[in-house]
């Protein structure tokens, strides 16, 4: 045990403490297929949702019909193993249009998004030649909701690993994923110093664990700069609040630089795992024709 991990387990108490009155798990009634809906009206509503590695095996008229269902203003997908068949995906739901990007050929990252509220500036990748951290570079979005700008960075980790970091090995997983946060840090801090950002996807590892083989710490340790929204998830996981229920792991997270705390700290906003599996009455079906990871979203509700 080094002499900093009570630290971060005091850290991570703090924040589920000081989250108690903004971040809300909450448990829709599990044989309700429409507890999947998720935006409203007048909040900023943006999901993550890895589709394992889409269309293959995928179950076409039913994610369209959930992510209709949703409501939510940006889904930022993980596994698009085919621009066109998630582009024909798009073009069939209406007010959505999707952005896909070319920076690998497979296992894409890719957002859909209301063309009703929200308006697309910009679109990239980042961090392109560092793949030993970023198999798959991070991908923006730049959009304008309501008046204000945010910057969603969609992420897509390495995968894997053993729960210990081989300082030795610089291709050991853990080791990827840690320096993967270490530049996403690096980058937000040196070039979107004043933005709103959300940086968000399958991350590949748990945010609550021991400082010893935590790879987040970059984020955990910039208490004042960053916060987990779905820290309370983690914290107290349960099969019906994780994202990757097969193994009880949370994997899927929400992180906002503190821009966005105000926001978050009123009264609506708060960030859990969605049900998907709901709309299709059973784990077995969504898991073999959707998808292994459950959505996790975050509800904005913007200071006025």
């Amino acid at each position: 045990m080094t002499k900093r991990k009570p630290v971060i387990i005091i850290l991570m108490t703090l924040l589920a403490l000081v989250s108690c009155g903004k971040n809300t798990v909450l448990n829709p009634d599990d044989n309700d297929p429409t507890a999947i809906s998720f935006g409203t009206l007048n909040t900023l509503d943006i999901v993550t949702w890895n589709l394992k590695t889409f269309p293959e095996g995928t179950d076409l008229a039913s994610l369209k019909q959930m992510i209709s269902a949703l409501n939510a203003e940006v889904i930022a997908f993980q596994e698009i193993m085919d621009y066109n068949a998630f582009m024909d995906l798009a073009a069939e739901i209406p007010y959505y249009s999707a952005c896909v990007y070319s920076a690998t050929d497979s296992y894409r990252l890719a957002y859909m998004y209301d063309t009703r509220s929200v308006t697309v500036n910009n679109q990239y990748s980042i961090l392109e030649n560092d793949s030993n951290p970023f198999p798959r570079p991070p991908y923006i979005l730049d959009i304008t909701w309501n008046n204000s700008n945010y910057i969603l960075i969609n992420n897509h980790f390495k995968a894997y690993g053993d729960n210990y970091i081989d300082e030795n090995n610089s291709w050991d997983e853990e080791m990827r994923r840690r320096l993967a946060c270490q530049k996403l840090d690096n980058y937000i801090s040196t070039t979107l110093p004043d933005k709103k950002v959300i940086v968000l996807g399958d991350l590949n590892d748990q945010i609550a664990e021991p400082e010893d083989y935590n790879v987040f710490l970059s984020f955990l340790n910039k208490p004042e700069e960053y916060y987990f929204a779905d820290m309370p998830i983690a914290l107290s996981p349960t099969y019906s609040t994780v994202s990757y229920p097969s193994s009880l792991s949370h994997i899927d997270h929400i992180l906002i630089t503190n821009e966005l705390f105000s926001d978050f700290e009123n009264g609506g906003s708060y960030c859990r795992t969605i049900l998907a599996e709901n709309w299709m009455l059973s784990w077995n079906t969504y898991s073999s024709t959707i998808s292994d990871h459950r959505p996790v979203g975050i509800r904005i509700s913007k200071k006025q």
